[in-house]
């Protein structure tokens, strides 16, 4: 039996599992398993964290699927951002409250009090924000569920709520435990100032590791349940977008890639520890290395409500025919020309980080008329993503000074021919899409292996294993349209942005947040 690695991610979406042969690219099993997003709340988003479990496990068996696990020589875990409580088991007290959550507004405002934002920034190299960051959502549980809060015994993340699982251990690895804003960037350990001028237990919060690190080794009860053999050495793991950026092969400082997922990331590889408030900042696996994010909130989650809003037809059509619902759905956009006729979709459906960071932000379609079709609507969708990622990239190179000739594309969307090259167009340069969509299971499982000793370094790991599948080229025609609609999207939140609070403030019946994600 082959010698091979398991990658296991927790994304918005689903447990994916990847199971891949070491010395070769190729994948012997995959597996993954759907959960729902809940929001019965307007701006709360949460998951059972419990299904993440159950979900992981049937991933993980169908990735083993025959395969001897004695030959698994090491596991690793990506995963999305939020936060699980859990009792001394290792069991959610509570679900997850998920980085889409925005109940913890109030709490930013205590936290500029105390500590004041600049000097969070100082410390963490992130900016203060609800959601995506867990010291607003620690706050809130200790002040709304405080019996909760107090029978906590630790507050994890999902990865290493997923490692404790697998193990039994309580650890959090560096990368993830940068999106706390309890955590020093640069010295890569606790900032315990924080925690005593708002109050909270060192005790709740679990080791820090580095990535690459063993973070315990499956115990007996996890092995019977998964189908993994006992003792399977587990390391720290990491956020999802280092695993995408293992991945994507893209580990040098000036390379760019884009993760399409629930949230799409655009992402670089910085050597020196200077950050930009507009991105989410973090430590990556290599020493002397960080990753700028830009966190797009509604790219994935925008197509899927788009999907399950308005894609009856092709769910029909495939639940007959066994095609793909997206496949369908990107075919009827294809049909609508470059420009969706002038319509300009804005894709702040879940409130936006990246370059905004307004948690009340919303979507907005400008310019339709009695000539748009319903192939216009959704080809709009995927441009006005393509332009978040435009805008984004555009900060790297104008205000950062960095060159950017092309973009590595990975995660769900990377299939698509069709989004990817309206991002091709819309950005006047090259695509390049992976042959491993999911970069984060990929790159989950070759962190495993060079943090176990099987790989001497990632450069023989992504020379082994990262491949690209196809290369998109702009179309000039096309980019040319962009280029005139473009400025008119980015000037459209400001023009837009003072009627999101005043939306905010009204108290609608039935108002809720998006109902799901692409993982």
């Amino acid at each position: 039996m082959k010698p091979c690695l398991l990658g296991l991610d927790i994304g918005g979406t689903g447990a994916k599992a990847g199971l891949f042969a070491t010395g070769s690219d190729e994948q012997l099993g995959s597996g993954y398993v759907e959960y729902r997003m809940t929001s019965a709340v307007p701006g709360h988003a949460e998951h059972d964290a419990e299904t993440w479990w159950q979900a992981a496990v049937l991933a993980i068996r169908q990735a083993i699927n025959g395969t001897d696990p004695s030959a698994i020589q090491g596991v690793g875990v990506s995963c999305t951002n939020g936060l699980v409580a859990v009792d001394a088991a290792g069991r959610p007290l509570r679900a997850a409250i998920m980085l889409w959550d925005q109940r913890a507004v109030p709490e930013v405002d205590r936290i500029a009090r105390t500590i004041g934002p600049e000097r969070i920034f100082e410390i963490t190299g992130n900016p203060l924000a609800p959601g995506a960051y867990s010291l607003p959502t620690i706050l809130w549980l200790e002040g709304n569920e405080p019996e909760t809060f107090r029978a906590a015994c630790k507050l994890l993340v999902p990865g290493g709520y997923l490692v404790a699982r697998l193990t039994g251990e309580f650890t959090i690895d560096h990368s993830r435990a940068c999106t706390t804003l309890l955590f020093d960037i640069r010295r890569l350990q606790w900032h315990w100032p924080f925690l005593e001028a708002l109050g909270i237990p060192r005790e709740k919060l679990p080791r820090p590791l580095p990535s690459l690190a063993l973070a315990g080794l499956v115990t007996a009860e996890a092995a019977e349940l998964t189908g993994l053999r006992a003792r399977t050495p587990v390391v720290a793991g990491c956020m999802d977008t280092v695993a995408a950026s293992i991945g994507c092969g893209v580990m040098e400082p000036g390379e760019c890639f884009v993760i399409m997922g629930t949230a799409a990331r655009v992402c670089t590889n910085l050597l020196e520890a200077e950050f930009d408030r507009r991105f989410m900042n973090c430590s990556h696996t290599a020493a002397g290395r960080w990753l700028a994010i830009g966190a797009l909130n509604g790219i994935g989650s925008s197509w899927r409500w788009m999907r399950d809003t308005f894609g009856q037809p092709e769910q029909a059509l495939a639940r007959c025919s066994g095609q793909d619902t997206y496949d369908l759905l990107t075919a009827e956009a294809a049909k609508a020309p470059p420009g969706s006729k002038g319509l300009i979709f804005l894709p702040y459906i879940s409130g936006e980080r990246t370059p905004v960071w307004n948690p009340k932000a919303r979507s907005v379609f400008l310019g339709i008329t009695l000539a748009h079709e319903r192939c216009d609507v959704l080809r709009s969708v995927l441009e006005g993503a393509a332009f978040a990622i435009r805008q984004t990239v555009e900060i790297l190179e104008t205000e950062q000074g960095l060159a950017i000739p092309a973009l590595r594309i990975g995660g769900t969307a990377a299939r698509s021919t069709v989004w990817n090259q309206i991002i091709a167009d819309v950005l006047g340069k090259p695509v390049v899409s992976m042959v491993e969509t999911q970069t984060e299971v990929l790159g989950a499982a070759l962190l495993a292996g060079v943090g176990l000793g099987v790989y001497q370094d990632f450069d023989e790991a992504i020379a082994i294993h990262v491949k690209r599948v196809r290369l998109f080229s702009p179309d000039e025609r096309a980019g040319a349209t962009y280029d005139r609609l473009y400025p008119l999207y980015r000037d459209l939140y400001k023009d837009v942005e003072p009627y999101f609070a005043r939306l905010a403030g009204i108290d609608l019946p039935g108002a809720r947040v998006g109902r799901g994600d692409l993982g």
